[in-house]
């Protein structure tokens, strides 16, 4: 029993592949008997596989006596292409008295079918039809013969269909699934990128492709020389969610590309939108014990309102300086040396559990306003962050206001100096930063006018354009 359910199994798959590579299922009934095609999902009511008087080759469907009687053949389920031609041969065998075929297509929206042949007999002469197939989608065809008094049988024969096969033999003979979920999550498997696992359905892309730049002043709340090459760092997020749109894991890269700075400097972001106790677990952040920060169990900084990470705690430990100028990859004449990589995973559910703060959703997280910043010199609460970022809570706030700074916390002016300069970037795009101890007011022409007009001029300074850039003094 079970290898002749196997036979047809795997006589199913044949015929599915078969006939997908030609968009035409095509039966001449020559294959077995009754039972064969009653196991690929052809339906008999008073009707037969027959080797009896045949149209064409060694078989064909033979009705029973069409006295006061109907003969009904249904085939399996087709998807149907949106146009071509059904074709098929019939007849009725020892014609005598009053023949009928009507021909129908069924679908799950019209179950009684739609006419599409309606054939009154003269003779028992074979006919060949050809009927144009506009609808799209799943049907079967149905072939019901009629008559009164007599012997006559309707015998019906070489059907081509324009679509695939199907129906599934191991469900019933119910239509395949078009667009199956495998993993049961409500989301299709044409639309989910984790189709095994009920867990994960999507994956969501910050920036949508490649990566976006980071650029920062370390001597804050001084302006420094004002190249925004201390810290540069490329990053991208992929958040992947389930299928109700809730964060189930955040995976950070971050590409660790150039420091023009004399001060050992760390890394981290904040979300400002999660509390700490969403989040199940936080790994691949590399900070030495040494290094004096703090972490939760759950691997965040420890002592935050807002979930904090703490990506790395020294440039210099990843990019080593070569000598020959300031820092690493900010000077020509100095060796280049090879960008370093920092991956960070931040778990949010564990098997569809979210952490104790609750799930957090996609909205929510809102990753487009994550809140980076640079540890300067190493000295946990001298924090930079980008303009009109908040600064987390272990930022010591006597830096505002000092030097060059004009922080107004009351006004929401964040890192800025009087003339609304920035000490930090955020770049939706691979940038080239300034040479060392070049002043990017000379390395990019249009920067200042974009920070007067607040952003309102040349929101594309920073790109490759004519009349954009000092060339010379970019690295």
């Amino acid at each position: 029993m079970m290898k002749h359910r196997q036979y047809f199994l795997l006589t199913f798959f044949f015929v599915l592949v078969s006939t997908s590579l030609f968009s035409q299922y095509q039966v001449d009934f020559n294959d077995g008997n009754t039972g064969y095609y009653e196991a690929l999902c052809w339906y008999f009511d008073e009707a037969s596989v027959s080797s009896s008087q045949p149209i064409e080759g060694n078989r064909s469907i033979r009705t029973s006596k069409l006295n006061n009687n109907i003969g009904i053949v249904i085939s399996p389920w087709v998807l149907l292409t949106g146009s071509g031609t059904m074709t098929f041969k019939h007849r009725i065998y020892n014609f005598d008295g009053t023949r009928n075929l009507k021909v129908y297509l069924l679908s799950d929206a019209n179950p009684s079918g739609e006419l599409i042949l309606d054939y009154d007999y003269s003779n028992g002469t074979t006919q060949t039809e050809s009927i144009a197939i506009s609808q799209s989608g799943l049907y079967q065809v149905k072939w019901r013969f009629s008559g009164s008094n007599g012997n006559s049988r309707g015998q019906l024969d070489e059907v081509s269909i324009p679509g695939t096969y199907a129906s599934d033999p191991s469900n019933d003979c119910d239509p395949i699934d078009l667009n199956p979920d495998t993993d049961g999550d409500g989301v299709p498997d044409s639309e989910d990128d984790y189709p095994a696992d009920p867990y994960r359905a999507y994956n969501n892309l910050y920036p949508a492709s490649g990566q976006a730049t980071l650029a920062f002043e370390d001597l804050w709340p001084s302006g420094g020389d004002y190249d925004l090459n201390d810290v540069v760092v490329g990053y991208s997020f992929k958040i992947v969610t389930n299928g109700g749109d809730s964060v189930v894991d955040l995976i950070g890269t971050f590409v660790l590309r150039a420091s023009g700075a004399g001060l050992h400097n760390g890394f981290g972001f904040m979300l400002p939108a999660v509390s700490p106790t969403s989040i199940i677990s936080c790994t691949g952040y590399d900070v030495l014990s040494s290094a004096g920060y703090t972490f939760a169990s759950n691997g965040l900084e420890d002592g935050q309102t807002h979930a904090t990470i703490i990506v790395f705690d020294d440039f210099f430990r990843f990019l080593v300086p070569t000598g020959g100028g300031v820092g690493v990859n900010t000077s020509f004449g100095q060796t280049v040396v090879p960008w370093d990589t920092i991956s960070i995973t931040m778990a949010f559910m564990n098997n569809g559990t979210p952490g104790a703060g609750g799930p957090v959703s996609l909205t929510t997280l809102n990753i487009a306003a994550f809140n980076p910043f640079i540890v300067a010199g190493m000295v946990r609460g001298k924090e930079v962050h980008l303009p009109d970022y908040e600064p987390t809570d272990k930022a010591d706030p006597t830096y505002f206001g000092i030097e060059d700074d004009d922080t107004n916390p009351a006004t929401g002016k964040y890192y800025k100096t009087a003339a609304n300069l920035p000490w930090a970037l955020n770049i939706y795009e691979t940038f080239d930063y300034p040479l060392e101890e070049v002043s990017i007011v000379d390395a990019y022409l249009k920067f200042g006018d974009w920070v007067e007009s607040n952003g309102i001029q040349y929101p594309d300074w920073y790109q490759d354009n004519q009349g954009y850039r000092n060339a010379s003094n970019i690295y």
